[in-house]
């Protein structure tokens, strides 16, 4: 009795992970069609502006030479790093438009991703912050490791799009 409860059971929990593993795989598979129905020109539309010269500067900042107390302002503080986030998913349909005739994108594509987690989770620490009211003491931090993740996330698509050789690398450099 014992034993036919565990087979049942393990059949049970065995099958519920099979459905859901069916389930992320069917929802990548319509992200992946919906991203293929758009146009590179919608994509790169999608870019929300960001100030890339201090996004720069931050990022190449790795001896923490700016005044920490500065990072908020150069970048626009929040919404500043949440711009960033919604940029993120936009780096990533990017990568993945180019993998249609270039499969080596595959792996940058997959670096974006995880980039773009790393991201999320800095700037949800942030958020857990402001509701803290600790903001300002972990702002620097976090924004800081979240701005040169999103730098290094930009330079390794306009890096992609130049050996893909794509005619839109241009216009991709200036939106970016």
């Amino acid at each position: 009795m014992l034993m036919a409860l565990r087979t049942e059971y393990f059949i049970l929990v065995v099958s519920a992970f099979v459905v859901f593993l069916a389930f992320i795989a069917s929802y990548h598979m319509v992200r992946a069609r919906k991203a293929g129905k758009v146009s590179w020109d919608t994509l790169v539309d999608r870019l929300v502006g960001v100030d890339r010269n201090s996004i720069a500067t931050i990022a190449e900042d790795s001896e923490f030479t700016i005044d920490r107390t500065r990072i908020a302002s150069m970048i626009g503080g929040m919404r500043g790093l949440e711009d960033l986030e919604a940029n993120c998913e936009v780096l990533i349909d990017l990568a993945c438009y180019v993998q249609r005739w270039y499969p080596e994108a595959v792996v940058v594509a997959e670096d974006l991703r995880l980039n773009a987690r790393e991201l999320k989770w800095h700037i949800a620490r942030l958020r857990g912050s402001a509701s803290a009211e600790n903001l300002q003491v972990n702002f620097p931090d976090y924004a800081h490791r979240t701005i040169t993740i999103y730098y290094e996330m930009t330079r390794s698509l306009l890096q992609l799009y130049e050996r893909a050789n794509y005619p839109g690398f241009m216009k991709l450099q200036r939106a970016i």
